[in-house]
């Protein structure tokens, strides 16, 4: 089956356009629909698992997933150069303190311009599972894809391959692909999350090659000599009764 043939599917636009359905309803009522929302959740995960089945894994879709997977690697080492040298800017072993910073990388808000489906069900599912709507994926919505983290109170700096791949050593993280085919990909723990945890189908991936990175600081000092942030409280007592 071509792209186009998966998309037009009768399972693939049942479930996309209930989705849509159910968003455009609390769209127009203007205001959180909580089952409307939990139905979108689980409609998503039934969308991943027919996308997922449909998918064959052969040279043409592995080079897609190969540039996918090198254009998201090269923006997560981008995101960590980047909030190293925030931070670095920032910090002053005098100022006491804490400095915090974390950065995030997350897909493109635009639907991909070389997916070869084009329509505006394709483009309004993006903004669904993107976030630009609500945030029917959590962890996504609150990590990206992945994220890094550095502060003055903990020395050690995570290395790109542990931000990459969760280990000093290069590593391929293809679980639920063809072993063999996959081999020589070393495809980042980032992939293995969206593909395998998720509710993002392969296909939504195979055609994504822009990012969007998101890094915050955060200072935080106080004006009193201990390091503890409160007092010390003894729950195993009831003696705040007047």
């Amino acid at each position: 089956m071509t792209i186009q043939e998966i998309f037009n599917s009768t399972a693939v636009r049942s479930v996309e356009e209930q989705i849509l359905d159910l968003y455009h309803e609390t769209e127009r009522k203007h205001w959180c629909n909580d089952e409307n929302k939990k139905a979108i959740k689980s409609l998503l995960e039934v969308r991943r698992r027919i996308l997922n089945s449909m998918f064959v894994l052969d040279e043409q879709n592995k080079q897609l997933l190969a540039e996918f997977n090198e254009a998201m690697k090269q923006q997560l080492i981008e995101m960590r150069k980047r909030a190293i040298d925030l931070y670095n800017s920032v910090y002053k072993p005098d100022m006491g303190g804490t400095v915090e910073v974390e950065g995030k990388c997350f897909m493109g808000y635009e639907y991909s311009k070389i997916h070869p489906v084009q329509s505006m069900r394709a483009k309004k599912m993006w903004a669904v599972l993107n976030g630009s709507l609500d945030d029917y994926i959590f962890l996504y919505c609150e990590d990206g894809v992945n994220s890094f983290y550095i502060n003055n109170y903990d020395p050690k700096i995570e290395s790109e391959n542990e931000l990459l791949y969760l280990n000093e050593d290069l590593d391929n993280w293809n679980e639920g692909l063809d072993r063999e085919m996959t081999k020589d990909m070393h495809l980042t723990y980032a992939f293995h999350n969206l593909f395998s945890h998720l509710d993002f189908s392969i296909y939504d991936l195979l055609w994504v090659r822009d990012f969007n990175i998101e890094i915050h600081v955060e200072y935080n000092y106080h004006t009193y000599e201990s390091d503890e942030f409160g007092d010390d409280l003894d729950w195993g007592k009831c003696d705040y009764w007047d």
